[in-house]
Order: C-alpha cells, then sequence, then structure tokens
C-alpha cells in the first residue's frame, strides 16, 4: 500500500501574508520539520518529495534526506494556476499515488494520517475517487446582505441548520494519473475525512500562525 505513495510536500519561499512561514520559528521548530518527522516517523523517508524553491526548505529536506526537487520559478509564482502547479507535482513523482500534505496543518495527528490512507485504498480502484480532509460549517452563513443557509424570517435552531463541508487541506490523497491530467487534487467524488479543532487548523495569516505556535507549543507539553 505505502510503496505505491509518494508523500508530496510543496513549499515556495515569498509568503505574503505569513513571512517565511514554513521554515521560521514554530513551537519549537518551523512547520516543515514539523511534517517531515511525521512522515518519517509514521513510514521512513523512501517516497517523501519536497518540492520547492526555497534553498533553506530544501536544505532541510537535504538533512533528512528526502527527494529533491529544485522547483523551476515559474511553477512557484503566486500568479500561477494552481492546477498547473498540481499537474507539474505529479509529473515528477512515479508512485501510482500521492498523497498531498500541507506542512500549515501542524497539529494533524499521526493516527488520523493513517486512517485517511487506509480509508483511501478502500476505494482507490477508481482514478477519479480522491481523499479531502473537511471542516464541518454549520453556522448562519450571509454574503453580500443575504443569508445563504436559512430564512431570517423563520429562524431556526443550529442544530436545524444544513452542515457544509469546507476544505481545509491537511491531507489529500489522489491517483496521481488524475492529479497529472485534470491538475486537481480534489475530484467531484471525493472521500471526506472530517477533523475537529485543533487539527483543522490551517495556518494562513500572521495572527494564525502566532497563535497555532503559542497553541502548538503548549499542546506538545
Amino acid at each position: 500500500m505505502i510503496k505505491d505513495l509518494t508523500f508530496i510536500i510543496a513549499v515556495r519561499k515569498g509568503s505574503k501574508r505569513v513571512k517565511n512561514k514554513n521554515i521560521r520559528k514554530f513551537g519549537n521548530s518551523n512547520l516543515l520539520e514539523i511534517k517531515l518527522k511525521q512522515i518519517k516517523r509514521l513510514f521512513g523517508i523512501k517516497n517523501i518529495f519536497l518540492s520547492s524553491d526555497c534553498k533553506q526548505s530544501l536544505k532541510i529536506g537535504k538533512k533528512y534526506n528526502v527527494k529533491l526537487d529544485y522547483r523551476p520559478k515559474q511553477f512557484a509564482s503566486n500568479k500561477i494556476q494552481m492546477k498547473k502547479v498540481y499537474s507539474y507535482l505529479a509529473s515528477r513523482v512515479s508512485t501510482k499515488y500521492v498523497c498531498y500534505l500541507h506542512v500549515t496543518s501542524p497539529f494533524l495527528k499521526d493516527k488520523t494520517l493513517i486512517k485517511a490512507i487506509k480509508l483511501f485504498f478502500k476505494y482507490s480502484r477508481r482514478k477519479d475517487v480522491t481523499l479531502a480532509t473537511v471542516t464541518k460549517v454549520k453556522e448562519y452563513l450571509w454574503y453580500k446582505n443575504k443569508a445563504l443557509n436559512y430564512n431570517p424570517s423563520n429562524h431556526p435552531p443550529s442544530q436545524k441548520l444544513p452542515e457544509y463541508l469546507a476544505l481545509n487541506f491537511a491531507i489529500n490523497i489522489v491517483n496521481r494519473d488524475y492529479m497529472h491530467s485534470y491538475g486537481k487534487i480534489v475530484s467531484n467524488k471525493f472521500l471526506p475525512a472530517v477533523l475537529e479543532f485543533p487539527e483543522n487548523i490551517d495556518i494562513d495569516e500572521e495572527w494564525q500562525f502566532k497563535f497555532a505556535s503559542k497553541l502548538f507549543t503548549d499542546y506538545i507539553s
């Protein structure tokens, strides 16, 4: 099972919202090393593929002896379509399946990752089946002064609100050929793996980085 799977970690330099978020101090480590250590601890280093245009990130990857990809500038720009990046990354690996892990999800538990991989392989015979971690959203949602999921004139209790699923990108597992051909890591027929707090935290803003760093220090102590 694992021999048919490559763990892809794709990080780039030049994050605008959180400067150097992948390699700056986070807790007692950094986000990139936390993720590399997790995969190595569970599955070894054979099928870890690190793609980056950041010399410091690649230096960290070299320390762990993982497969390195010096990503070309055109595939590390914040202006390029993600489908082109996904297709490029898929073209650089040879295993049948890809497990795409974001370093910005540092609270992901070992048992959750193992469980997600087992779930995917249970249904992996079809190329268009993918797995994606999600967060359940059951809130009173508004957009442009309009309620999206309830009637304000007949205000329902929160337990009767429709349940939405928000992608949090902690884990995405996909057939490599599908990822390469369509430039997607989430298909229309994806298996949702629900994460709760704090596993579902995805660091995307400076305040989230600071909050998560403090929480992580307390979390592992």
